[in-house]
């Protein structure tokens, strides 16, 4: 994530077109900067890849609070207490040979 202090900014992408206008979903890109007081102070760029839309607003909002944490390292505190800067670590368990999926097994036939 870029963060610019009052530069006037050309966006291809509004934040309302690119989460599909879901406020959950664009209020919970926009804690950081309101946690901060920020909302409305920075220009953001962002590029997020892959996952559903859920997954990329938690990557964007973690992406924001790390550019705020090396704008000032006073904002550490507040970022941390609201969960902000930590990663969700959960990954998608690999299909194992001889199973349908990950732990879903063959039906099981007794004769």
């Amino acid at each position: 994530a870029w963060l610019s202090l009052n530069f006037p900014f050309f966006t291809i992408r509004r934040l309302q077109d690119y989460l599909q206008g879901n406020p959950l979903w664009i209020q919970y890109v926009k804690v950081p900067l309101v946690t901060l007081g920020y909302e409305g102070s920075y220009d953001v760029f962002v590029k997020a890849h892959g996952g559903g839309l859920s997954g990329q607003a938690q990557a964007i909002s973690l992406g924001i609070a790390r550019a705020l944490l090396k704008v000032s390292a006073s904002h550490r505190s507040p970022l941390k207490s609201e969960g902000l800067l930590t990663r969700d670590s959960r990954i998608v368990e690999r299909k194992k040979p001889g199973l349908k999926k990950a732990r879903k097994a063959p039906q099981f036939s007794k004769r």
